[in-house]
């Protein structure tokens, strides 16, 4: 499906993507990607007032970097201890100090970046917009620049050696960090149809975890790309290809041995890491990857609703939907609290406990652009307008 349509941000998020995209035209071709779209008679739902917080909690604003604009990107921050790496859509890549927030330099990469950042701390990677790869040490120097299957959304997976590339037409490829050599090509045959979405690789010791179209999840072995194993978190469901859509979101959620993982238009699940064993599932239709804490999953549905289940078996332990429709980020769990951020730039901070939404900070700088990361008990995320925050929340 080749989308065009008069909304400023990709498919990001799916509720916040279906609220902007009533005015959207969609040209139907056999193999292409599905980027939010829908008949000019569709309704757009209308997201919900923001209410005030009796007694809410200070969140403060530690630094605030502008690295660029960043719009129709899934670009993502890489926080490292000593280092947090991000870009922007015109080519601007960036290493801040995340004590000080303080650039310790900046440097151009030509033609633009359309997926990043990845970093073990040494390497650093970003793509492209032509699926051009490229690698740079943590000085900012050009180590080496390679040439994936086709574009790539994801940011780089770097770890291990390996610089890991998910490309669009789903291939993971893994390049030597130190040479950019291609080491292998993991192949997963390309659907007819799916979402052009934010979906993002984890290790998971000596394998990679992968979330697929069609509501597939795998590990790949980081050896040699070979198939470790591959679960459904859910399986496509009815008459036409749009109903069927039931790809994964977001990055899997890895904690001790479990991985969790959430697919829209099906189910929110958790299998066992090493094996793909089922530990648990329910029927959800996500908007969004999921979060995993202690004893909590957080998944946030296609309406924007947070759901809250037990990590054990699954059981509902809390629904908020108090931000129906605001087009919610994935969660990052700091303690006892989670954040997430919404299509107009306002963070949220709610409890793990009990979901209740207990503290707000508006970045102003457009929607949130890809799930926020932690770094030392604080949120670092990236607005559409380049802005790179490290927000704390009190009593973390």
């Amino acid at each position: 499906m080749l989308c065009r349509r008069r909304a400023e941000m990709p498919y990001t998020h799916v509720q916040g993507a279906r609220r902007r995209r009533a005015t959207g035209v969609c040209l139907l071709s056999a193999v292409a990607l599905l980027a939010g779209c829908s008949s000019t008679s569709e309704k757009s739902a209308k997201p919900a007032a923001l209410v005030p917080i009796t007694a809410p909690i200070d969140v403060r604003r530690v630094w605030e970097v502008d690295v660029g604009n960043s719009a129709n990107t899934f670009l993502q921050p890489s926080v490292q201890e000593n280092a947090i790496y991000a870009a922007s859509r015109g080519g601007n890549l960036v290493r801040i100090d995340p004590t000080s927030g303080k650039e310790v330099w900046r440097i151009s990469v030509e033609d633009g970046i359309s997926a990043g950042v990845g970093s073990d701390g040494s390497t650093v990677a970003v793509a492209g917009p032509r699926g051009n790869v490229l690698a740079f040490d943590a000085a900012g120097k050009k180590l080496w620049q390679a040439q994936a299957s086709s574009d790539v959304l994801a940011p780089p997976l770097v770890g291990h050696g390996l610089v890991l590339i998910r490309a669009t037409d789903q291939h993971i490829i893994a390049y030597a960090a130190d040479s950019g050599k291609r080491r292998w090509v993991f192949q997963k045959q390309q659907p007819s149809l799916a979402l052009r979405m934010e979906a993002n690789l984890v290790f998971a010791g000596d394998s990679a975890l992968v979330g697929f179209p069609g509501g597939r999840l795998g590990a790949i072995a980081l050896a040699n790309g070979a198939a470790r194993w591959e679960a459904g978190v859910s399986e496509p469901k009815g008459a036409t290809e749009v109903e069927r859509l039931a790809d994964v979101l977001g990055a899997p959620s890895l904690i001790e041995n479990d991985v969790c993982a959430a697919s829209y238009q099906g189910r929110i699940a958790c299998f066992d890491a090493r094996n793909g064993d089922l530990r648990w599932a329910r029927e959800f239709s996500a908007g969004a990857g999921t979060a995993a804490a202690a004893d909590t999953v957080i998944g946030v549905d296609a309406n924007s609703h947070l759901n809250g289940f037990m990590r054990s078996s699954g059981a509902s332990k809390w629904q908020n939907g108090i931000l129906a429709n605001r087009g919610l980020s994935a969660p990052v769990v700091l303690g006892k609290y989670f954040l997430t951020g919404d299509f107009e730039g306002v963070i949220h901070v709610g409890n793990v406990a009990d979901g209740q939404i207990v503290g707000r900070f508006d970045a102003s700088g457009g929607p949130v652009i890809s799930t926020p990361q932690s770094w030392n008990g604080a949120a670092v995320l990236q607005t559409a307008r380049g802005r790179v925050l490290l927000l704390s929340p009190a009593g973390r």
